[in-house]
């Protein structure tokens, strides 16, 4: 009876595998591929525990570190670390160059079968999908990625790996073993990492010098490369309103009518964008600096005085707005080379008004800055479009908001 429903679990298990991934068969290599000299870097995600049973938590990692170390065997393949999918740092030091021989690009690496602190197995501990983990690791720079799953009936553990192609998206190397979930399943896990590992060196060979270059090409081509800083310039237009109540005259007790000027922005900012190499909680790209705005205005208002006399009628105002603020960016959407943050900081804004023969009103009051930018990013410059929603407090109750959509260019450093 036991040996029927063990057949019957088994049967079960494949079915399931099968509808799963009924669409992933592995790509076609070629007849006679190249042999390279250029290794593939590696990125492999923890296993997916599809048991729904808590106790086998624990595989998610154990079943990548085993495939890890078995790759790592090959000398065809450098592992990249978990912090690769931010920061694109390999495993073993700086990328070996393009003419260093296989023994020379892995003479750093242990040859131990037991995993150690110094070797550690690289995997992201991040529940993704298969296209999200394709991206993820295509962004880090590796070459090939890593996932799988397993599950359990009845007391049989079914395993799966499958390996792709990151800059194709193609399945090269799928593999799974059936195992008792008892003490079993350890050598299962050890058969399953030989046999990805074996169908991997035979399947993704090595990269000849040339190959290696092209790939990198292409890959940088639709990448924003990574700069320390970006200096910007920009112009355009600002809408002004009051956050008061305003009939729209200049009177002591009702502000300024700023709704009645009109101009342009000029200014500049500075970013420090390496803030996620710094800060490792930062996102990747994010970015911190300064930015200094000046606002040219004109327009016409009556003035009452504050026994409600009518002053002047029409005066004609000119306005100076300068403004500097903090500015905190960070990015929230990336296609390519195209990037776009949210951003937000306070400053000061020093504000004067003036009629043609005498100043209205003249002093520096607190700010902030709240808006998104947009930006095509080159490899040292980068064209965009900005929008700032910008309040300044003359007053406790005195307030007025400037909305600046402008646009900008951009030299990266």
């Amino acid at each position: 009876m036991s040996k029927t429903v063990l057949a019957l679990a088994v049967l079960l298990l494949h079915l399931q595998s099968n509808s799963t991934y009924a669409e992933d068969k592995p790509a076609a290599s070629p007849a006679s591929p190249k042999i390279g000299i250029v290794q593939r870097r590696v990125l492999i995600f923890d296993f997916e525990n599809q048991t729904g049973k808590i106790e086998f938590d624990y595989l998610s990692g154990s079943i990548s570190d085993a495939l890890a170390d078995s790759i790592k065997k090959t000398g065809k393949f450098r592992l990249m670390l978990r912090e690769d999918a931010r920061v694109n740092a390999i495993a073993d030091g700086s990328p070996a160059p393009a003419n260093a021989a296989p023994a020379e690009a892995n003479s750093a690496q242990s040859t131990s079968s037991e995993p150690t602190m110094a070797n550690t197995p690289p995997k992201v501990n991040v529940a993704v999908n298969r296209n999200d983990a394709i991206k993820r690791g295509r962004d880090a720079g590796a070459d090939v990625v890593v996932l799988g799953k397993f599950s359990e009936l009845n007391g049989v553990l079914l395993m799966s790996a499958q390996a792709y192609e990151a800059d194709t998206r193609l399945l090269k190397v799928a593999e799974e073993i059936l195992t008792k979930s008892d003490s079993e399943m350890f050598n299962g896990i050890n058969i399953l990492a030989n046999k990805i590992a074996e169908s991997m060196a035979r399947e993704l060979p090595m990269f000849d010098a040339a190959e290696a270059e092209r790939r990198n090409a292409e890959a940088n081509r639709n990448k924003a490369e990574a700069r320390d800083w970006e200096i910007q310039i920009f112009a355009g237009m600002p809408l002004l309103h009051p956050l008061y109540s305003s009939d729209g005259t200049i009177t002591y007790d009702k502000g300024i009518p700023v709704q009645k000027l009109t101009g342009y922005s000029l200014g500049a900012a500075g970013y420090f964008t390496g803030l996620s190499q710094k800060l490792f909680f930062m996102p990747k790209e994010s970015r911190v600096g300064l930015q200094s705005k000046i606002t040219l205005l004109s327009g016409q208002s009556d003035i009452v005085g504050a026994n409600s006399l009518m002053l002047v009628q029409s005066a004609s105002l000119s306005g100076v707005f300068v403004s500097n603020h903090a500015i905190l960016g960070i990015p929230y959407l990336q296609s390519g080379r195209w990037l776009a943050f949210a951003e937000a900081g306070p400053g000061l804004v020093y504000t004067r008004l003036a009629t043609t023969d005498s100043t209205v009103f003249s002093s520096w009051q607190p700010s902030a800055v709240i808006g998104t930018s947009g930006a095509y990013h080159f490899s040292y410059w980068s064209l965009g479009l900005s929008y700032r929603a910008q309040v300044t407090m003359f007053s406790a109750n005195q307030v007025f908001m400037q909305h600046d959509l402008w646009f900008y260019a951009g030299v990266r450093l």
